[in-house]
């Protein structure tokens, strides 16, 4: 079996793109092209339909995908496996800017306490990184999963609710009912996946308030940006409670509203399924969601 060709299947399968693939792997798009050719004449079946709008997979294709995704991963696990603490470093941590500073950085003394032995290095960004890649071990990711190859374990629900600082109100600014935050500047957190306004306008929807028309003010493409600016003094933000609840129990900011929606997104615990069992991302992970229920507790 040809596997250059079972690797470019794989990769361009995962992304449903040839060049995609192309890039990931370093090599020309004619290339993959030409290594996925040479597994369907070895198979004798077709595994990806041709268009002009791109590629997808066929019934052969989406049977084949998990088999030779989970053996990859397989094998980069047991690698990763053989190479010893010394060589192998730290776990590979990544997530969003505003979750690291907001919420994981202020716990990381007590993981440190727990698992002194098991470094972190945090990549913080708006990216999702390719495990595949070795890009990260272990990742905390906001959205709706499933992510492809990946097992998730949800950890927070992201809960909206108007954000101000106290000098907002200290101006006499008056919150008498839900449709009063129209009176004011709004932020919002232009997060991927969502419309722009998006969160304003289900959290005001919930809370009864119809025609509102556009939503204009200030964006900021990390909620935890958005918080700041309203501590600034700069607007009302649609805040994220789990991830204000420092700086409200530090009065930086304060909820002129008691409602709040549930967001559609989560925060999940991301990481290969193949790795589950080995030893950091166990410790990880037990770590973790204990933090995490403590938080919701409180």
């Amino acid at each position: 079996m040809p596997l250059n060709s079972l690797r470019a299947f794989e990769s361009a399968a995962r992304q449903r793109s040839f060049s995609k693939a192309a890039d990931e792997l370093c090599v020309t798009h004619s290339a993959v092209s030409h290594h996925i050719k040479q597994l369907e004449e070895h198979l004798g079946t077709a595994l990806f339909v041709r268009s002009n709008r791109g590629v997808r997979l066929t019934g052969a294709g989406e049977t084949l995908l998990p088999v030779v995704g989970e053996t990859f991963d397989r094998v980069a696990a047991t690698l990763d496996g053989l190479i010893s603490p010394a060589e192998g470093g730290a776990l590979k941590l990544t997530t969003t800017p505003s979750f690291a500073a907001k919420w994981l950085v202020p716990r990381l003394s007590r993981w440190r306490a727990l698992n002194g032995d098991i470094g972190i290095h945090l990549v913080p960004t708006l990216r999702m990184l390719e495990f595949a890649q070795a890009d990260a071990d272990i990742g905390i990711r906001c959205g709706i999963p499933p992510w492809p190859g990946l097992q998730s374990d949800v950890l927070l629900p992201v809960t909206m609710t108007p954000l101000c600082s106290p000098a907002m109100l200290e101006s006499g600014t008056a919150f008498g009912e839900p449709r009063d935050v129209l009176n004011h500047g709004l932020i919002h957190a232009d997060v991927a996946g969502h419309v722009l306004g998006e969160e304003w306008r289900t959290w005001l929807l919930a809370a009864g308030v119809r025609d509102f028309g556009e939503l204009a003010g200030l964006s900021f493409h990390d909620p935890g940006l958005a918080m700041q600016a309203a501590i600034d003094g700069l607007g009302l933000a649609i805040g994220y409670l789990e991830l204000a609840e420092a700086d409200l129990a530090a009065g930086r900011l304060i909820r002129p509203f008691e409602f709040q929606v549930r967001h559609s997104f989560s925060y999940y615990l991301v990481y290969p399924a193949a790795r589950q069992n080995e030893r950091d991302i166990t410790a990880f992970r037990s770590w973790i969601q204990s933090e995490a229920a403590e938080s919701l507790a409180s």
